[in-house]
């Protein structure tokens, strides 16, 4: 079965200021822009890298960002996976914890580019 993937890396969305602080608003705007959420139907799956932007972000913030999918879940097909750097800002028990207030099932967290890409061919996590 063919999946179509859209990866979008931190450095395509993040707005950081020239103090190095993160305007999210700006940055979820950017998401939307690039998710292409006018396209219908969006046939695409969604994997969100934030390796090279971990440490400057909390569980918090990172949920706030992904939120703006969950919101609108038309963003994406069925599943959304984030690729993070195992260690020291990110709880993945907190964020499934996040993501349980939602009813998210169809996200989540690798430290692994392969384990990612695996999980999108497989059925598991789907919402249907």
């Amino acid at each position: 079965m063919a999946t179509l993937l859209k990866i979008i890396r931190s450095v395509d969305y993040l707005d950081i200021s020239d103090e190095g602080t993160i305007n999210f608003e700006e940055s979820r705007k950017k998401l939307i822009e690039i998710a292409g959420t006018g396209d219908t139907p969006v046939n695409y799956e969604i994997l969100l890298d934030f390796r090279r932007t971990q440490w400057i972000l909390s569980t918090d913030e990172i949920y706030y960002l992904v939120k703006v999918f969950l919101d609108d879940p038309g963003t994406y097909r069925d599943k959304i996976a984030l690729l993070l750097l195992p260690g020291v800002n990110f709880d993945s028990g907190y964020f499934r914890e996040l993501c349980s207030i939602d009813k998210v099932k169809s996200i989540r967290t690798f430290t692994n580019y392969e384990d990612a890409i695996q999980w999108f061919y497989s059925r598991e996590g789907i919402n249907k």
